[in-house]
This record gives structure tokens, C-alpha cells and sequence, in this order.
């Protein structure tokens, strides 16, 4: 008992220590934790504000890190950003609320993030920093969620024999806030160590991630050697398999180069010499990798996050292979968040553009784009429309903003084909529809029931098909605006929220079928 009060008595030291130390930051924490309080109270969205904070909060540590550790000399520099940062990611939110600000604005809080560890990192090349924010981490996570388990246990205690509260979910939920929230980063920027203060990391943490992790990592490296010799004596190149287990390599050697030392042993000494060596084979077969599905399906969003990962990832490798410090790393990340985030080679624009491109060199090869203009007449050869299809289907649900090219094909002749296009059969009917109806006022005053239901029901499938299928895919624009309601035959109603389906023609079945929607019975 007396060790217990003695770490809550210590935790409360570092909380008041933190306070005083990084007083923007923790005020900005109680501003994202009142905001989620207030959501839970009003059941009002919050959701622009509460990321705004988030941004700013990323600002403001780093630009208190960097006044302690002496990269600047202007205090009020902090709270000017952070009010800054706030006011202009929610009028950014509020008045441009699309996937480019929410993308840019995730960018710039990662290349904040990175910025802390250059700042960190830049007067003091200590391997044990990554690990002692990583152990730190670990036992503020598992100190609150003690503390969370045990309130939870006497909040349901108190529920259930004392007094029952009518809405005890928001009680969990103000405080998980408080908890899992205010106090846990409050306690983990504690952590965070000052310019002058010495770190240690445990055995016990040393023998667990340094030892029996890493030579887990090293199982995962020999199984992947195994499968690029496969490749070489079969001389067959299995795309679409490699690219995750290649990254995990990639990011679990940044794991260690930031984390194990000399001193954890032999194979650890060997891996901080020469471990860049080891993964050159894996680095360039996952690229030989991307490179065919590139060639074959053109650039995505995924595949260019994947790229920008194995960059990120190949900067700790050459920084290990030429000793360049390792805070260049951090500052290089903070630069490559930024330009794919901010900037027009952004993940969707980027794609988008190489999809756009292939679709119409597809169409030159077609004979259907001659000198920029379309000609929906011509019969395309398949090879030819199954490449327009591959990049049309890509564009057609990419985020990002459309070309005044890819709205006149929209409306053309090939594209309504495409619709119906498959390449296992020519009569395939398909249809897409999706809406929101988390803001959608719904008349229920003259119904009793409200339930999901999907196409699980049977029974709603078989006396919705005619319905189904008498949807029309030119008119999916209006369908949205106006929403998708029908009327059952027991008189109940199902107002749509997801419908999609691929319909065959010749046999008269569906090929696949999905939706959901709220049924309001009497």
C-alpha cells in the first residue's frame, strides 16, 4: 500500500512538474479534453474544434521543447501559435471542411511530431532516447488504464446497488476523457526529457525489446530471404504479397536502429554496423514488387503511401550506412509529411494524375482520344477498355478534385458502358449508392419501431428486389439529394443508407448484393 502511494504521490510530482514546465500544452490538453466533455453533454458535434486542438497541441509542445532546449528565445511565441494554429485549422475546417485539409493538416502535425524528435535528438545522440519515450509510454498506458479499470469498477458499483444513472455512458465517457486523455499525455510529456537530464532504460525492457523482439525480427528477415530465393529458383514474382511484410521489416529496423546499442550484444553490435546491408535485398525486390503493380495498375493512394514509407524508412538507412546524425532523419520525415500532404504532389492528386494519364494513353492505343478529343463511337479492343476501366473505376471513387477531362468522359458513352462492363460478362448491371443520414431529419411521428436492417433480411431482399432493379445509375446525383426511400407491403418504411449491387442480366440473379437502411415500423 505504501509503495502504491508512494508512485501516485510521484506521479502527482511529475504531473505538477509538467505543468509548470510546458504550461501552454497542458492548458491546450484541457481545451481538447473540455471539448470532449461537451460533446458528451450536448451530444453536439465537435469534431473541427477537437482537431484543430489536436494540431495545435503538437505545435505548441514542440515549440516548448524547442524554447527549453534553446532552439529559439521567444516564449510568447508559443501561445501565439497555439492560438494561431487553432483559429486557423478551425476556420480551414469549417469553411474548406474537405479530405485536402484534414490530409494537410495530419501532414503538418506529423512533421510536428517529427520536428520534437529533431529538436530531442539534435544536441544529444542517445540511442536510449527512442527507448526511454517508448518504456515511458508503456507504463503511462498501463498506470492509467489501472486507474481507469479501477474507477470503472466503482462507477458501476455505485450504479448498480446505489443509485442508477439514466445516462451512466457519458459519466465512462467524461471520465475516459479525464483519464485516458488529460491525464495519461499529461503524465507522458512528463517523461519527455529535459537538455541536460540522463536517461536509463530497464533490463527488464532491454531483455524484452532489445533481446527476444529483435531476434523475432531477425526470424521475420530470414523468412523473407526464404521467399526472395523462392522467387529466384521459380523465377516467378508473386505481386501483391510482399509489399506489407517489406514495410514491417523497413519500419522495425527504424524500431531498432533507434533503440538497440552495443551493449545489448553481439548480434545487436552487428545489426548498429551493417544492419543497412541486411535489408538492401528486401528493399529492392518489395520495389521490384511495386514497380510491376505500378506498371500493371498505375499509382494509388495506398501504393504512393507504401512509397512513402520505404523513403521515410530509407533515410534511417542511409543515415546509418554514411554516420549521418540521426536527428537529419526526423528533420528529412518532417519535410516528406509536408510535401505529400500540403503541396500539389499530395497522396491524391498524385494519383489521380497517373490514373488520369494511363486512362488516356488507353484510350489513344483505343483509337478512342485522337488530338484531345473523344470520340464515343469507336469500338474498343478489350485489352485496351480493360485498362480504361481500371482507371476509370480508380478516378471515379478517388477523393480528390476532378479534371475538367475526367467530367467530359464521365458523360460519355464509354463510361456508361462501364458501367455494365465486366471482363466474365458483358451483361452485368451494377449500381452504387451512399448517403449520410447521421444530419438527415426523419419524420417518425406516425411510426412506432425503428431497427438496421441489410441484406441479410431475406425477407426485405426478395420483396425489394423489383425496387433494386428498377434504380437507375444516371440518376445516383439525384437519388443522393433526394434520398432512397421505400414502402414495405406491412406498411413500414426503409429509408436507404447504402445500396450496391452487380446484377446479371442472362441469368436473372444478383452476382453480389449490399445494403443497409433504417426500417421505421407501426
Amino acid at each position: 500500500m505504501n509503495a502504491l502511494l508512494e508512485r501516485i504521490k510521484k506521479a502527482g510530482g511529475r504531473l505538477e512538474d509538467t505543468i509548470r514546465r510546458l504550461p501552454c500544452s497542458f492548458t491546450v490538453l484541457c481545451l481538447i479534453s473540455l471539448c470532449g466533455i461537451y460533446q458528451i453533454l450536448s451530444e453536439k458535434e465537435t469534431v473541427k474544434l477537437f482537431f484543430s486542438l489536436i494540431v495545435a497541441v503538437f505545435f505548441c509542445f514542440l515549440l516548448e521543447i524547442a524554447y527549453e532546449y534553446g532552439v529559439h528565445k521567444l516564449k510568447v511565441l508559443t501561445p501565439l501559435t497555439a492560438v494561431s494554429a487553432t483559429l486557423i485549422s478551425y476556420l480551414l475546417l469549417k469553411h474548406y471542411g474537405n479530405i485536402y485539409i484534414y490530409t494537410a493538416l495530419a501532414g503538418l502535425s506529423i512533421a510536428a511530431i517529427s520536428l520534437i524528435f529533431y529538436v530531442l535528438y539534435a544536441k544529444r545522440e542517445n540511442r536510449e532516447l527512442f527507448s526511454h519515450l517508448i518504456k515511458s509510454a508503456f507504463i503511462v498506458e498501463i498506470f492509467a488504464g489501472v486507474i481507469m479499470s479501477g474507477i470503472s469498477v466503482c462507477l458501476a458499483a455505485f450504479h448498480f446497488l446505489i443509485f442508477h444513472f439514466d445516462e451512466v455512458w457519458k459519466i465512462y465517457g467524461i471520465i475516459s476523457i479525464l483519464v485516458m486523455g488529460l491525464f495519461n499525455a499529461t503524465l507522458f510529456f512528463s517523461y519527455v526529457p529535459k537538455p541536460d537530464e540522463k536517461i536509463s532504460v530497464p533490463a527488464t525492457y532491454r531483455t524484452i525489446i532489445h533481446k527476444a523482439l529483435f531476434y523475432i525480427y531477425l526470424i521475420l528477415i530470414a523468412i523473407l530471404y526464404l521467399y526472395i530465393f523462392k522467387i529466384i529458383i521459380t523465377w516467378k514474382m508473386p505481386v501483391g504479397k510482399l509489399n506489407w511484410f517489406g514495410c514491417f521489416a523497413l519500419l522495425f529496423y527504424v524500431f531498432f536502429y533507434l533503440s538497440v546499442d552495443e551493449s545489448d550484444g553481439r548480434y545487436q553490435k552487428l545489426f548498429k554496423q551493417h544492419g543497412v546491408y541486411l535489408l538492401l535485398p528486401i528493399l529492392a525486390i518489395q520495389l521490384f514488387a511495386i514497380i510491376i503493380r505500378l506498371n500493371a495498375y498505375g499509382l494509388t493512394t495506398a501504393r504512393m503511401m507504401s512509397l512513402i514509407l520505404i523513403t521515410a524508412a530509407v533515410g534511417f538507412m542511409v543515415s546509418q550506412a554514411l554516420h549521418i546524425p540521426v536527428a537529419r532523419c526526423f528533420l528529412f520525415t518532417a519535410l516528406l509529411a509536408i510535401l505529400f500532404s500540403c503541396t500539389p504532389f499530395n497522396i491524391y492528386d498524385v494519383p489521380d494524375r497517373v490514373q488520369e494519364k494511363r486512362l488516356k494513353d488507353a484510350l489513344i492505343k483505343g483509337g478512342a482520344l485522337n488530338n484531345g478529343v473523344l470520340d464515343d463511337q469507336v469500338k474498343m479492343e478489350a485489352r485496351y477498355l480493360e485498362d480504361v476501366r481500371s482507371a476509370y473505376e480508380y478516378l471515379r471513387y478517388s477523393d480528390g478534385r476532378k479534371s475538367a477531362f475526367y467530367e467530359e468522359f464521365e458523360k460519355s458513352k464509354i463510361a456508361k458502358a462501364l458501367d455494365h462492363y465486366d471482363p466474365q460478362s458483358a451483361e452485368i448491371r451494377s449500381f452504387y449508392y451512399n448517403t449520410d443520414l447521421t444530419n438527415k431529419e426523419i419524420d417518425i411521428a406516425s411510426y412506432s419501431k425503428l431497427e438496421m436492417i441489410s441484406q441479410d433480411d431475406e425477407h426485405y431482399q426478395q420483396e425489394l428486389t423489383p425496387f433494386l432493379l428498377s434504380l437507375d445509375e444516371s440518376k445516383t446525383a439525384d437519388y443522393q439529394q433526394d434520398g432512397l426511400e421505400y414502402e414495405l407491403s406491412d406498411g413500414s418504411k426503409i429509408i436507404f443508407r447504402y445500396i450496391s449491387y452487380d446484377y446479371n442480366e442472362d441469368e436473372k440473379s444478383f452476382v453480389s448484393l449490399y445494403f443497409e437502411g433504417l426500417r421505421l415500423g407501426k
